[in-house]
């Protein structure tokens, strides 16, 4: 692998640079309106700043990502400024940390109890961030909101990532953990065979593949999923515009861009298929799955991956939930701040999550009372 150059992280610069900002509320432009939706004036004044932002960081040194204090600064920055962009949560009952010991890796995970009674059930959740940036940290509020709302135990994993750690690393370290987590569950305040899987955009696609890898093993597969705009579908930037229109439509101005894709795939899949389904799932979306919430964002270049997702689970027989918030764009979990919409889609679908579990929990204890 070659070396790794400075990118423009969204709303992040790969820089240590004090750098001018705007506040967030109105937009300074007209409303922007694009396949029959008018983007959220919150995330437009955010988009708008990560303009100025990497006006302001072009010819100046960043970061360098080669380094591990230079990794350490830019996953730094970018947790910071998730917390930044994410409200308050509610005080939770308790809020620990861990370890999960696989071999010589060591797995740090964040463990939330809301304020609720009784055995709850666990959701395991993976952040964000392309494999590459995020963590238990900068996803703290977010997923207290979650275990507030959806009045679940959540279990946040900080996964390996790249360029340090490229495919598998954080994928097999999604699967010791949630193994973990079984074992452990009573322990936690739930039940081992009460356990969920949740992650936003790459941690959605982790959630999936430690579904399907338990499957294929035999093993009790988590009993839901909750997906927040999960990559699916990650085949090279042309393959995707060829296929989605959302791809065409959002793939420059709404985070996501090509320059930052085509930065990432060879960083975390050096020398792999993309289309193979632990890469993108979407190819084996057919088989038996647990049933699954997914929620996605208007303004998402992956937008239509995750429709075509829903569409081939809901073929194979499996149930889906799929939430469209029209006016958001990918991440919006780490928006909830600066967008009420954002903060509304945030609370439904954690709200959506717990029923879920809690339905899912019944079917199961219906079907164990059925006579073998």
């Amino acid at each position: 692998m070659g070396r790794l150059k400075s990118v423009f992280l969204g709303a992040a610069v790969v820089s240590a640079m004090s750098l001018p900002t705007l506040s967030f509320g109105q937009p300074a432009a007209a409303p922007i309106r694009l396949d029959g939706q008018t983007l959220d004036p919150g995330i437009q004044a955010m988009l708008e700043n990560d303009k100025v932002k990497e006006e302001a960081a072009k010819g100046k040194p960043g970061n360098d990502p080669n380094t591990a204090a230079g990794m350490k600064a830019i996953r730094d920055e970018v947790n910071g400024d998730w917390a930044a962009g994410t409200v308050a949560a509610p005080e939770m009952a308790s809020v620990k940390n861990a370890v999960v010991k696989r071999g010589n890796v060591s797995i740090p995970v964040r463990i939330y109890r809301p304020k609720a009674a009784g055995t709850l059930p666990t959701i395991v959740y993976y952040h964000g961030g392309a494999w590459f940036v995020g963590g238990v940290e900068g996803s703290d509020l977010s997923s207290r909101q979650l275990a507030n709302d959806a009045k679940a135990i959540v279990v946040s994993v900080e996964y390996r990532m790249a360029p340090e750690h490229p495919y598998p690393a954080s994928w097999d370290d999604a699967e010791s953990a949630f193994d973990w987590v079984v074992g452990e569950a009573k322990a936690l305040g739930g039940a081992p065979d009460q356990i969920c899987v949740a992650g936003d955009s790459a941690g959605g696609n982790m959630a999936i593949v430690v579904t399907t890898r338990r499957l294929a093993k035999g093993k009790p597969a988590p009993l839901c999923q909750i997906l927040y705009y999960p990559a699916v579908d990650n085949r090279p930037v042309d393959a995707m515009r060829a296929t989605y229109n959302s791809s065409r439509l959002f793939g420059e101005g709404f985070r996501l861009n090509r320059s930052f894709t085509d930065y990432i795939l060879p960083i975390v899949f050096p020398d792999q298929d993309l289309s193979q389904p632990e890469v993108s799932p979407l190819f084996d979306a057919t088989r038996k799955m647990p049933p699954t919430l997914i929620a996605t964002a208007g303004f998402d270049p992956l937008r239509d991956s995750e429709r075509a997702y829903a569409a081939k689970l809901a073929e194979g027989g499996n149930y889906v939930i799929y939430r469209e918030f029209p006016t958001l764009i990918h991440g919006f979990l780490q928006h909830t701040k600066l967008s009420e919409a954002a903060d509304r889609a945030s609370r439904e679908t954690a709200q959506a999550a717990g029923v879920l579990a809690r339905e899912a929990i019944a079917a199961q204890e219906a079907a164990a009372k059925l006579p073998k």
